[in-house]
């Protein structure tokens, strides 16, 4: 009986690699993970924690802003801004994208648009998050785990 499993890193890898194909993520991305310091190993997970926390209230200040009867949208400009510079720093291509889309609907003043591609803004901002959710969890694992790995010797 083989007991053949994939390494851990090595899945991680292959994950973030999907996630390129399908666009979710960028080059910007991979810049992010050659930064992490020895130091810190959960510097990537940190900064995927402020980036969430951090789109999470530029949405809903945008959610506010589109619900008011005599929309600001300098005010929507203001904070789409904000989460798309927030995006693009953590190589979110495919939110990015829809963010641009939006900006463009707000700068026009169409609040029919803002509201369709606000909806996709949204979408695209869970399926990044779902996916920096499940990069983060495998990296705690791998950072949990490598202690004992290393002190494991074969039999």
């Amino acid at each position: 009986m083989a007991a053949s499993s994939t390494d851990p890193t090595q899945q991680l890898n292959d994950y973030i690699r999907t996630m390129h194909d399908q666009g979710i993520l960028d080059d910007n991305f991979d810049q992010l993970l050659a930064l992490r310091r020895e130091q810190n190993p959960r510097f990537i997970n940190e900064l995927i924690s402020m980036f969430t926390n951090d789109a999470e209230a530029y949405i809903a200040e945008i959610t506010n802003a589109l619900s008011l009867i005599e929309v600001n949208f300098s005010t929507i400009i203001s904070k789409l801004h904000q989460l798309k510079g927030s995006t693009s720093g953590i190589g979110g291509h495919r939110m990015y994208q829809a963010c641009c889309e939006l900006r463009v609907a707000a700068d026009d003043g169409d609040k029919d648009r803002c509201d369709e591609l606000f909806l996709r803004v949204k979408e695209e901002f869970n399926t990044l998050k779902q996916c920096l959710d499940s990069i983060s969890q495998m990296r705690s694992n791998i950072i949990s785990n490598g202690t004992r790995s290393r002190r494991r010797r074969p039999l």
